[in-house]
C-alpha cells in the first residue's frame, strides 16, 4: 500500500484578505509581462510598405522578426507604433473618398 506524503507547510504568513494577490513584476514567478513581439496581420499591400521600412532601417534597427507568409509577421514590440504611425499616413496621403471630392464638377 503506497503512502501519500505530505508536503510540508508554509511557514509564510498568509495575508487575512481572501483574494489573491498579483505576483510583483520583478518576481521570477510572476507578473505582467510585456511582450516582446506582435503578431502582424495585414493586406499584401500594407505589408509590401512595412517591408520597404524595415529595409530602410539600419541593420541594429530592423525589426521583422519573422515574414510568416503573404499577409502576417512577427515584429519586434517596440516598432508597432511606428509602423501604425507609417500606415496611417499613407493612408491618409494615398486613399481619397468621395467626400474628398465634393465641389469638383463631376460630369462632363
Amino acid at each position: 500500500m503506497a503512502t501519500k506524503s505530505k508536503s510540508p507547510k508554509s511557514k509564510l504568513p498568509r495575508s487575512k484578505s481572501s483574494k489573491a494577490v498579483p505576483a510583483s513584476p520583478n518576481s521570477p514567478s510572476g507578473g505582467a509581462l510585456k511582450p516582446s513581439g506582435y503578431l502582424l496581420s495585414c493586406d499584401i499591400p500594407a505589408k509590401q510598405l512595412v517591408k520597404k521600412l524595415n529595409d530602410d532601417e539600419p541593420a541594429d534597427k530592423k525589426f521583422i522578426i519573422e515574414d510568416l507568409d503573404e499577409t502576417h509577421m512577427l515584429i519586434k514590440g517596440w516598432a508597432r507604433e511606428k509602423i501604425t504611425n507609417a500606415v496611417n499616413k499613407f493612408m491618409d496621403e494615398n486613399v481619397f473618398t468621395s467626400a474628398d471630392r465634393v465641389g469638383e464638377n463631376l460630369e462632363t
